[in-house]
């Protein structure tokens, strides 16, 4: 960096609180791994290490010509549009909250990611066919831990999993099974901190036609991604 590019910098990043600096990393980190431009955001949140785990597994896991589905966009989509940039798929994008939505497709046109589909859904009630792909970083935040928390009452339906953590994850492992294509994967980001892995393996074990496959753990955080598919017979 040239000394007058540095100057340039520092002149832009002293005056910043330490709020403000955070976010301003947490927008860069956006940018350059989920290839998100996120010009448009209605709350702070923008990214945990469930999501950045969870893009490991999409990387891994994506190819060209999949149907994907992204259950719980959120307000900024990054995952749908780190799929969308990266491989030439269909997407569809849902969340229950109308104003996550739109913001997410404001995010998804500013970052150039065409081939996303936005609707609003409860989980799978709005959606039809089936999927090579399904992601989810669903909440998995204990009621009882997450209302200790002094963002507990902004926008609850992005961390709130039930007295367990595991609400939403039932939901989602009892209907998965019907929109995975023969030789689909789920992939299910969950943050251990909150739900042991045993717990989670005890779920899945009950989960009708469906296996775990494969864990993707982080070497940097407590989250996990769960590759579930179909159940092998013999």
């Amino acid at each position: 960096m040239k000394t007058a590019e540095l100057d340039l910098w520092l002149s832009f990043w002293k005056p910043l609180s330490g709020a403000c600096r955070l976010r301003w990393l947490r927008l860069a980190v956006a940018g350059l791994h989920f290839q998100v431009d996120a010009v448009s955001f209605i709350h702070d949140h923008i990214f945990d290490s469930t999501g950045l785990i969870l893009r490991k597994a999409i990387r891994r896991y994506t190819h060209d010509g999949q149907r994907v589905l992204d259950l719980g966009t959120g307000h900024l989509g990054l995952l749908a549009v780190y799929c969308a940039r990266t491989h030439n798929l269909k997407v569809i994008a849902v969340d229950v909250n109308d104003e996550f939505l739109e913001n997410a497709r404001i995010v998804a046109e500013a970052s150039h990611a065409s081939g996303i589909e936005f609707r609003k859904s409860d989980w799978f009630t709005n959606l039809d066919g089936m999927f090579d792909l399904i992601f989810s970083n669903a909440p998995y935040v204990p009621t009882g831990i997450g209302a200790l928390s002094h963002y507990s009452q902004c926008h609850p339906e992005i961390w709130d999993g039930g007295d367990d953590g595991l609400d939403c994850e039932r939901e989602i492992l009892n209907q998965a099974g019907h929109f995975l294509t023969r030789d689909g994967l789920l992939l299910m980001g969950i943050d251990t901190t909150y739900v042991s892995r045993m717990a989670t393996l005890n779920l899945v074990q009950t989960a009708r036609d469906l296996e775990l496959k494969d864990i993707i753990k982080s070497w940097i955080s407590k989250s996990e991604v769960y590759v579930i598919g179909h159940r092998a017979h013999a």
